[in-house]
């Protein structure tokens, strides 16, 4: 929990009067959640910091979706929606996916992948296949200099 907190932190950043790309602090994020008038939550900056240093590792489902309203309402336009269950699957291969996913040329190979013919993509999966062989240091009878 701490660590996926801590990570919301660190990659969701605002931009400050001089144009930096900036962290919320903790009280910042207390208050605007305590503060939002779309739920009844509200978290004090010492709860939260008890979360982000993993002292409390069992905030409520409401803790949890105030926090992540919080970071979703704030994250990059490109960047995945982030929900609840961000914080609640512990070994979900979905989350490493959205982190794929987070990389700009990963989205764009994989929207081109989708208006591809089955046949082409299987195409493209044996080329990635090639290229994820190790490239052999020794070089074969077939290659100069062997």
């Amino acid at each position: 929990m701490a660590e996926r907190l801590n990570e919301l932190f660190a990659t969701v950043t605002r931009v400050d009067e001089r144009g930096r790309r900036r962290e919320y602090s903790t009280p910042q994020v207390a208050r605007a959640i305590s503060d939002d008038p779309s739920h009844d939550t509200t978290v004090s900056r010492v709860y939260l910091a008890t979360l982000r240093s993993g002292t409390n590792t069992n905030p409520t489902v409401a803790v949890l979706k105030a926090i992540a309203r919080f970071f979703d309402q704030r994250r990059a336009v490109e960047a995945p929606p982030i929900t609840a269950s961000y914080f609640l699957d512990e070994e979900d291969e979905s989350q490493e996916f959205r982190r794929q996913l987070a990389d700009r040329q990963v989205r764009m190979i994989a929207m081109r992948a989708g208006n591809m013919t089955p046949a082409v993509r299987r195409q493209v999966l044996q080329m990635l296949d090639i290229l994820e062989q190790p490239v052999s240091e020794e070089p074969t009878a077939e290659q100069p200099g062997g």
